[in-house]
């Protein structure tokens, strides 16, 4: 008896996962060479790629051969996945250094194209509440501003558990 993995994305998650299984069994690369092999009991393969192991399958049905089992593996997600585009470009912004709010605004209005400065604000506080964001510091800075002489700067950064649990999709 031997297990198969359909050799897209990240197949060492894939024969970690039938080793998982049984530990002494010989796990095969399926492809149109091998598919064939009346020993092969199972197949694992990532869910967006089930169609070539359903074509294997049928080769096998019309070579009169006992189609194997197909175990459908999930591809791995990010433990943490921003969903709203704009608190994405934020983080990429905040990757580098921490800064305050208007810095975020020109920089991010300079990268990706015209954004109100309310709406960076709305996505920094979001932030908070899910946890991306935190406030660095708060610096007073003097200054000729036009409601006064100095304002407060909220430096915002990335939380050590985003970094910590952020990670790049796999495949």
């Amino acid at each position: 008896m031997k297990f198969g993995i359909i050799p897209k994305g990240p197949t060492d998650q894939l024969t970690e996962r039938a080793n998982k299984l049984n530990p002494d069994i010989l796990v095969m690369v399926v492809d149109n060479t091998t598919y064939n092999d009346p020993d092969l009991f199972a197949v694992f393969v990532f869910k967006p790629y089930r169609a070539k192991a359903d074509k294997f399958n049928a080769m096998r049905e019309k070579e009169k051969t006992k189609p194997f089992a197909i175990v459908d593996v999930p591809l791995s997600k990010p433990k943490y996945e921003v969903r709203n585009s704009v608190r994405a470009r934020i983080v990429e912004i905040l990757k580098d250094e921490p800064a305050y709010g208007y810095q975020i605004y020109k920089k991010y209005k300079a990268t990706y194209g015209n954004i109100s400065i309310r709406l960076i604000y709305y996505h920094l506080t979001r932030g908070k509440k899910d946890g991306l964001f935190e406030i660095a510091e708060i610096k007073e800075s003097e200054g000729d501003f036009s409601w006064g002489m100095s304002t407060r700067h909220k430096y915002y950064r990335l939380t050590a558990s985003f970094l910590e649990n952020s990670r790049k999709p796999t495949n």
